[in-house]
């Protein structure tokens, strides 16, 4: 059940005709696989709608490969390449750690040690660790000693390290910053060794320590090639510093004032005084927090590379509590926290390469992966044309920063509550299974890493099981995402509409220039997380007369940005979100770590931004339930004339897609409302609902309500609805939001032959005409107010 022989990802999710596109693939098994591209139309296997349906494409590839394993290293840490100068013969290692799990559990971790600063590998060279029973190590070689107190999880400590050459002697400090009452004063822990460091010719390692050196093909997706990584540390890390001398205690004491301002104003000439002539590093995480490189201050410059991007912009041990925004003092931000789940890049070889041909159509595509044991994998990709190279008037925005959100996600198989949460015993699919086994393959936004701190950071780059066609999420038991888009794609070709696909990934680099050339914008069943750049874009192309379609719902909900240190491997390569003070949050970001550490701004909601999703589209994030879904009706203000257009061949009391493929009908799981309140122009016509017919599953967002009660269910409250909503925008342009996230499901529904199609066809058929669309009469625009809500 959990077994996935193939598994893969491309180096890019959009590609112009004329490009080319890499595929990197573990096949671990079969000695060779298929490899096909084809045209993706279907993704659900749902035997109540038209079933799963790709095509063979002109000029797609169709080779039979040969097969190989290819694994991924994940967790962070941080390298330096073994350089003279750290190869001692006596030292000082200290560094204030805040550890999250000092004792391992074997559920899930391996047993052993966590590196915290290392030069040691297979019994040789030197190092700081925290062993298998939480409690703070100094090796030399094959010796150890530690403290006799293990390390308290969540809580900052001091830890240094002295081993004097001439002498022997090894000495282990241990300081918790904080002391209770009922604490034991944890006294230095010392020894004599009889021979001094045999130095291994390792990388120092920041957050694990060298496994091996190796030459199996295997490890050449470890970084650096070859050279193994373990004992990845789960914690925050702040100050790390390493001297070519035991020094005393009082020097010790000055080289804790170097995490300080102090160290600041010697940035520039190195550090001074006494101790400049022994430090071999001093390594500043409060520097570069928005690159992936530990800045080392120390007079040999010795840069620590990070893998797998660990998470920065992070309170330190000296944090005051009175600054929230890191760029305001990055001095008390000089943490890294590491976890060993951690993935930014598979770093796999290059199986096999596609040039897109030039008359190439922009359209949902995939390597189509399989095996003759049956295995099989698809890697999704979209061909998108180049800007003034646009194919049609009709421009589909695959959410693929929303797809990155969910990446890999966990919840169901993390969530002890699943069953209450959906009101009925999760499915899970072999992705769920296969994922739950190996972490290695990283986990969405919506999981906390195993150490229980939240994921914030996704990458594309890695197999992302989740987006995949024939797959049910647990929430719907039906499609969600990637294949729920499908259902539109499918709509789309079953109707015979030319359209164009482009990527929010796009729009957040290109900005409006990648629109303007459109007549009408349609967007994906759930396009939850935008970036600024990207509503920046929609808002200007609706105001320029442009015309959008919203398919969906809860939508501009969450505050994203790409991290600017991987744009050189590619636009949109990792995506970053902070789930700070509401929310609908399976974490929340610790106090005074809402920015982020790439773009530094702001994260949580849009609408804590003062960005609500109403002023662009009318409508916005109301509820959410997952049990079955339901209708809407039409309102009175269907028949205003400024509208009516989009019911013709509809009767008044006709149930609006009580039938579908998502729970069984086109309003479910998650819904969204006018509100003038919150941004809905005054003017916007809410021309049907599902007001009173949802269950008490349907709940109220938290964000609308300021304390707990009775009555924020589906059956009682006034806001558990969803709001079929139309608006005119300046020059032309207008909005039709259709407020559900099942909506699309409901499109495929008898060949397409429902009154939910015709519906959409009537307003796509009007928005994608040339010039601006016929302005409605002065006196049919009815202004409303907070009164008639």
């Amino acid at each position: 059940m959990t077994a996935m022989k193939l598994t893969g990802y491309a180096d890019k999710f959009g590609v112009h005709p004329g490009e080319k596109i890499k595929f990197y693939v573990n096949c671990d098994g079969a000695s060779s696989y298929k490899a096909e591209i084809v045209q993706m139309i279907n993704g659900d296997t749902n035997p109540r709608g038209p079933g799963f349906i790709e095509k063979p494409i002109a000029g797609g590839l169709n080779e039979t490969l040969p097969g190989k394993k290819q694994i991924i290293h994940g967790g962070s840490y941080g390298f330096v390449p073994d350089v003279k100068a750290l190869n001692v013969e006596s030292f000082t290692l200290q560094l204030y750690v805040w550890p999250t799990t000092p004792i391992t559990h074997p559920k899930y971790w391996k047993h052993g040690a966590q590196g915290l600063v290392t030069k040691w590998s297979g019994g040789k060279g030197y190092g700081l660790f925290i062993n298998e029973k939480g409690h703070a190590e100094v090796r030399v070689n094959g010796q150890s000693i530690e403290t006799p107190t293990p390390l308290r999880d969540h809580a900052w400590h001091f830890l240094a390290a002295t081993f004097d050459a001439a002498t022997g002697k090894l000495v282990l400090i241990h300081e918790p910053q904080i002391q209770y009452a009922l604490d034991p004063v944890i006294e230095p822990v010392e020894t004599t060794l009889s021979s001094g460091i045999e130095n291994a010719l390792v990388p120092l390692a920041i957050a694990a320590y060298v496994d091996e050196v190796t030459d199996d093909p295997l490890a050449k997706s470890s970084k650096p090639a070859g050279v193994v990584f373990t004992g990845k540390y789960n914690g925050k890390i702040d100050s790390p510093r390493l001297c070519s001398k035991a020094l005393n205690r009082a020097e010790i004491e000055m080289m804790k004032l170097g995490a300080q301002p102090g160290l600041t104003e010697r940035r520039n000439s190195g550090p001074t005084g006494a101790l400049s002539e022994v430090i071999v590093a001093a390594w500043d995480f409060s520097e570069g927090i928005n690159t992936i490189v530990a800045t080392d201050f120390g007079p040999y410059r010795l840069n620590a590379e990070l893998v797998n991007c660990p998470t920065r912009a992070l309170t330190g041990h000296n944090w005051s509590g009175t600054v929230f925004d890191w760029k305001q003092a990055p001095e008390q931000y000089g943490a890294i926290h590491f976890h060993d789940d951690d993935v930014d890049d598979a770093r796999w070889d290059v199986d096999f390469e596609w040039t897109v041909p030039e008359d190439c159509l922009s359209r949902f595509y995939a390597a189509k992966l399989t095996t003759e044991d049956g295995d099989e994998d698809y890697i999704p990709f979209w061909v998108v044309p180049e800007i003034g190279k646009e194919q049609s008037k009709i421009a589909f925005m695959v959410p693929t920063i929303s797809y990155m959100a969910y990446a890999n996600e966990h919840v169901a198989c993390n969530a002890g509550g699943a069953e209450l949460f959906i009101y009925r015993v999760p499915i899970m699919q072999h992705q769920n299974m296969f994922l739950s086994e190996h972490r290695e393959y990283g986990g969405s936004i919506y999981d906390t890493h195993t150490d229980g701190s939240g994921i914030c950071l996704s990458s594309r780059l890695r197999p992302i099981l989740s987006i995949r066609p024939k797959y049910d999420h647990f929430l719907a038991q039906a499609p969600w995402q990637y294949p729920a888009d499908l259902h539109l794609i499918y709509w789309l070709e079953t109707m015979g509409y030319d359209y164009d696909c482009i990527t929010d990934e796009d729009l957040t680099y290109d900005g409006i220039a990648r629109l303007e050339n459109y007549n009408v914008i349609i967007t994906g069943s759930h396009p939850e997380h935008n970036s600024g750049t990207q509503l920046d874009a929609l808002h200007n192309y609706t105001q320029r007369g442009g015309r959008l379609m919203y398919m969906g719902a809860d939508a501009w909900y969450w505050v994203h940005s790409f991290h600017p240190a991987y744009d050189e491997m590619g636009r949109g390569v990792i995506t970053e979100m902070r789930r700070c003070e509401s929310g609908i949050r399976t974490w929340r970001a610790d106090p005074g770590e809402y920015y982020h550490q790439g773009t530094g701004e702001l994260g949580g909601m849009w609408r804590y931004r003062g960005r609500y999703l109403h002023s662009v589209a009318g409508v916005g994030m109301s509820s959410e339930g997952f049990d079955i879904s339901s209708y809407f009706s039409r309102t009175p203000e269907s028949n205003d004339s400024r509208v009516s257009w989009a019911f013709e061949g509809i009767d008044y009391d006709e149930k609006l897609g009580n039938f579908g493929l998502v729970g069984g009908g086109a309003a479910g799981l998650e819904l969204d409302i006018v509100d003038t309140m919150l941004g809905s122009p005054p003017h916007t016509l809410t021309v049907a609902t599902s007001a009173g017919r949802h269950t008490e599953a349907y709940l109220l967002v938290m964000e609308d309500f300021g304390f707990n009660q009775q009555g924020l269910d589906g059956t009682t409250h006034p806001r558990v609805r969803g709001d079929i909503a139309y608006h005119e925008t300046p020059n032309g342009g207008a909005c039709f939001s259709f407020s559900s996230i099942a909506y699309c499901g409901s499109l495929p529904w008898n060949e397409c032959d429902n009154n939910i199609s015709t519906l959409t066809k009537n307003v796509l058929d009007r928005f994608m005409v040339d010039g601006p669309l016929p302005p409605a009469p002065a006196e049919a625009i009815k202004y409303r107010g907070r009164a008639d809500y």
